[in-house]
């Protein structure tokens, strides 16, 4: 298995997003073969997933696979085989974390450069774990953010997101004791934790926020209420796969290639939510570019 570090550079963060855009924009995306996810669950709990995606365009197939157990300790695993169409060789093996994380902080660097305001500059962040460092390196590769509030359930989680956040010496960094104060009057919002029910985010939303919601949904849980996404303009990574696993209040929801190559005047009159479901072939796209070694 190659590369199987699992951190993300700036670098490959912009590389992608600009991928991402090319392929939506050739509608490269549109042309590719994406089942909806497969899911096998024993007796114990532990689930088996398979995603894959074959593009002609880009000339690859992959089949992310992962098994999802009950801790302790990381409790997801999952490797990326990518194969060339072509000749159907085996290219190379990927850690499935490095593609994930790199795929999402890629996909919200995308979506959250065409929904928030360009004045950008604070971000509230809910969840402190890998998915909360990845929304703000996509954030942060389209926004000049000088304040990041994070709020966890575990604040020792909070603390070392906002030191790695220092470290990286772009923005301030605080732990907040709610919620509510991390997202606060913010720009924007990222929520990344694993609750399945609308999290206390503050009221006092301004009407030009834009949310990124990352956590896992299910047609009968999420992360943000039901009358915040009836209120805002939703966008989603493909609107079949939104409403096959997150439920049909997504079936008006702009997919991605509607955001990236519509003309959208109303999105900066009215709040944005990315209710991300994930999507096989953004996955395929950061193949592509995590696997231009071995082609």
């Amino acid at each position: 298995m190659t590369r199987v570090h699992t951190d993300v550079a700036t670098a490959d963060v912009t590389a992608v997003a600009g991928l991402i855009r090319e392929a939506l924009h050739s509608g490269a995306v549109r042309r590719m073969t994406v089942p909806l996810r497969q899911t096998v669950e024993d007796a114990r709990g532990v689930k088996y997933l398979s995603m894959p995606a074959v593009s002609t365009d880009l000339g690859l197939y992959i089949a992310k696979v992962a098994t999802i157990a009950h801790g302790p300790g990381s409790t997801v695993t999952s490797v990326v085989p990518v194969f060339a169409t072509s000749t159907g060789a085996l290219l190379t093996v990927l850690d499935g974390a490095l593609v994930t994380n790199l795929k999402c902080a890629a996909v919200t660097a995308v979506v959250t450069d065409r929904c928030a305001a360009p004045d950008a500059a604070v971000l509230g962040i809910v969840g402190a774990g890998v998915q909360a460092w990845q929304q703000y390196l996509g954030v942060r590769a389209v926004r000049d953010i000088a304040l990041v509030r994070v709020h966890s359930r575990t604040p020792a989680h909070a603390e070392a997101l906002c030191a790695r956040i220092r470290a990286a010496g772009r923005a301030r960094a605080l732990v907040c004791a709610s919620a509510a104060e991390a997202t606060s009057g913010a720009d924007v919002v990222a929520t990344a934790t694993t609750s399945v029910d609308p999290l206390p985010i503050a009221a006092d939303l301004p009407a030009h926020v834009h949310i990124n919601c990352m956590g896992a949904h299910t047609t009968t849980s999420r992360e943000v209420s039901r009358e915040l996404l009836a209120s805002a303009t939703v966008v989603v990574e493909s609107i079949e796969t939104a409403v096959a696993e997150a439920g049909v209040i997504h079936r008006t929801a702009l997919d991605l290639e509607a955001l990236e190559t519509g003309d959208h005047p109303g999105l900066a009159g009215r709040p944005t939510v990315f209710s991300s479901t994930g999507h096989a072939a953004l996955d395929l796209i950061t193949c592509a570019h995590l696997a231009r070694p071995y082609r």
